[in-house]
C-alpha cells in the first residue's frame, strides 16, 4: 500500500510505501519508546520518593533508605546475638550434664566394679582459640557458624546419651541390685560368724536378708537361669548366670517362679522367701560368684559405693 500527499508551496508530491514489515517495525519502535519512558519515570519517581517520602517508596516498590537498611541489619544482628547466647547456654548445660553423669556413675557403680567401669569418652588435642574468617562477618556467615555450633552440640549430646545408655546396660547385666523387693533387713553378713546350729565359728559366704515368708525375691541383674533345684542345704535354690562370669544364687525359697533356661531381667520376680533347707527361719541366703569364686555380695550392691 502507498500513501501520497502534497506539501510545500510548490505542491511537491511525497510518497511512502506502507508495507507490513514497516508497520510492525514502527509499532515495536513506538512500544519500546513507551517502555523506556516508563522506566525512566519510575526511576525518577522512586528517587524522589526515597528523598522526600520514604513511606511512599516502600509502598511503590519495597525500597528502603540506607538508614532503614542499617536499622534492619541491626535488628537481625541482635536476633543473631540472642541465638549465639542460647548456643552458649546449651553448651554450658551439656557440660553440666556430663559432670553430673560422671558423679552419678561413680555413685551408682558398686565398689567391686569401680576399677573397670566404662571410661568417659576419650577426647584430647591442643587448646586453640576459635578464630573467625572475618572481623565483622556478614549476617549469613554468622548465622551459618551458629547453626554449625548447634549441629556440633547435638552430635556431642547424642554421643553422651549413647555413652550413658551403654553404662546403664553394662550395670544391669551384672548382679548389682538388691534381691528382695519388699522392706528387708540383713540378719547375717559375709564372713566369719557363729554357726546357728553348731554354735561354733564358720565361714558365711553370702548375705542373709531377713523377710517374711512369701516376700518376693527378684533377679539382681539380667541373666539366664542355669539351676532351679531342691538342695538339702540351700533348700529351694535358684542360680542365675550373668555376663563377665558373674553368677548369683538365691537359697531357702518357699517357691521358685522360673525354671532353668529362662532369661530374666533385673527386678523380675523369680522366687518367694521361705525357710527350706538348712535354715532357722524365713530369709533369703544370697551369694555372688565371679569366675567361680564367691565374693562379698555387698561389694556388688548399688548404693554401697557411697558408703565406702
Amino acid at each position: 500500500m502507498q500513501i501520497f500527499w502534497v506539501s510545500g508551496p510548490v505542491g511537491k508530491i511525497r510518497r511512502i510505501n506502507l508495507t507490513l514489515r514497516n508497520l510492525l517495525v514502527g509499532i515495536f519502535g513506538f512500544a519500546f519508546s513507551l517502555i523506556l519512558l516508563g522506566v525512566f519515570l519510575q526511576y525518577m519517581g522512586f528517587q524522589m520518593a526515597i528523598e522526600y517520602n520514604p513511606q511512599l517508596a516502600r509502598q511503590l516498590g519495597n525500597v528502603h533508605t540506607a538508614v532503614e537498611l542499617e536499622n534492619l541489619n541491626s535488628f537481625y544482628r541482635q536476633k543473631l546475638t540472642d541465638i549465639e547466647k542460647q548456643v552458649g547456654i546449651y553448651q554450658t548445660k551439656i557440660n553440666e550434664l556430663e559432670v553430673s553423669n560422671q558423679k552419678l556413675s561413680a555413685l551408682a557403680t558398686p565398689p567391686a566394679l569401680q576399677k573397670e567401669k566404662l571410661k568417659p569418652m576419650s577426647v584430647g588435642g591442643p587448646f586453640i582459640t576459635p578464630s573467625h574468617s572475618q572481623v565483622n562477618p556478614s549476617l549469613m556467615s554468622a548465622l551459618q557458624e551458629s547453626l554449625h555450633d548447634m549441629k556440633h552440640n547435638n552430635i556431642y549430646l547424642n554421643k553422651l546419651s549413647s555413652h550413658w545408655n551403654s553404662h546403664i546396660a553394662w550395670l544391669e547385666a551384672k548382679p548389682v541390685g538388691y534381691p528382695i523387693k519388699e522392706r528387708i533387713s540383713i540378719s547375717s553378713g559375709f564372713g566369719k560368724r557363729l554357726d546357728p546350729f553348731k554354735n561354733s565359728w564358720s565361714e558365711h559366704l553370702g548375705i542373709d536378708f531377713q523377710a517374711p515368708i512369701g516376700a518376693t525375691i527378684i533377679a539382681a541383674g539380667d541373666g539366664v537361669v542355669t539351676k532351679a533345684v531342691r538342695d538339702p542345704v540351700y533348700g529351694n535354690l535358684l542360680v542365675i548366670d550373668h555376663v563377665d562370669q558373674f553368677q548369683s544364687r538365691y537359697a531357702h525359697a518357699s517357691e521358685l517362679l522360673v525354671s532353668e533356661g529362662v532369661k530374666v531381667q533385673r527386678g523380675q520376680a523369680i522366687a518367694k522367701v521361705g525357710a527350706t533347707g538348712r535354715a532357722t527361719g524365713p530369709h533369703l541366703h544370697y551369694e555372688v560368684l565371679r569366675g567361680g569364686k564367691l565374693i562379698d555380695p555387698s561389694s556388688m550392691l548399688l548404693g554401697a559405693a557411697s558408703a565406702q
